[in-house]
């Protein structure tokens, strides 16, 4: 959890941030390399509209 001095929301989160939970969620799942980079390319086109969504969901929008 974030200290309140640091300035930062617990809910912010930089794009990397939601990545590297995105790549955790991945490899917890075992989903494949291409559907992950899929899905990295998603999240840097919108970072803030997936750090509100589950992984599943972007999971969901990125499978083939």
């Amino acid at each position: 959890m974030v200290s309140p001095q640091s300035g930062r929301r617990a809910d912010d989160m930089t794009v990397e941030e939601i990545k590297q939970f995105w790549h955790d969620f991945c490899e917890r799942k075992g989903v494949d390399a291409a559907t992950r980079a899929r899905g990295d390319a998603r999240i840097e086109s919108d970072p803030e509209h997936w750090a509100d969504q589950t992984m599943l969901r972007l999971l969901d929008d990125v499978a083939i």
